[in-house]
């Protein structure tokens, strides 16, 4: 049995937290003679702090059966049978991309840094980018066996 396993970790989620935070805590201390309540300050590092325990790693993993991928926290996972796919090439996803999911009409793109990326075509005709920082690994993994 082929297994391929691999986590990305991109740290820069975590500096958009830690930004939010001091941020937050400064206007909170510049303005404290104004009464303005805790949760102005609580609100936007809990929201950051969410999104950053989401789109800091994601893990691929294939095997025989399937290819499967999530992000930090196994949210937003997505199982693909390995029999729906048709296509699997290079690709590269722009710096302004980012990190998370997002949405285009030719394709879905699932990434925690820009950068390169696997483009998966599916027998229904749907497209899927996964960014990884091993796309020749992902891409042997994927690779149709021969019979």
């Amino acid at each position: 049995m082929q297994r391929y396993y691999h986590r990305q970790t991109n740290l820069v989620p975590l500096g958009f937290l830690a930004g939010t935070a001091l941020i937050a805590i400064l206007a909170w201390i510049t303005f404290a003679p104004a009464k303005i309540p805790a949760v102005v300050v609580i609100v936007p590092i809990v929201f950051t702090a969410i999104a950053a325990a989401i789109f800091t790693t994601m893990t691929v993993e294939v095997t025989d059966s399937e290819f499967t991928f999530a992000f930090g926290l196994g949210v937003m996972r997505r199982r693909i049978p390995r029999a729906d796919i048709v296509r699997v090439e290079h690709s590269m996803t722009p710096w302004w991309y980012a990190t998370g999911v997002k949405i285009n009409p030719t394709f879905i793109t699932y990434m925690v840094a820009a950068g390169p990326a696997v483009a998966i075509t599916l027998a229904k005709g749907m497209a899927i980018r996964v960014g990884t920082d091993d796309a020749d690994g992902l891409l042997r993994a994927l690779a149709p066996r021969p019979a």
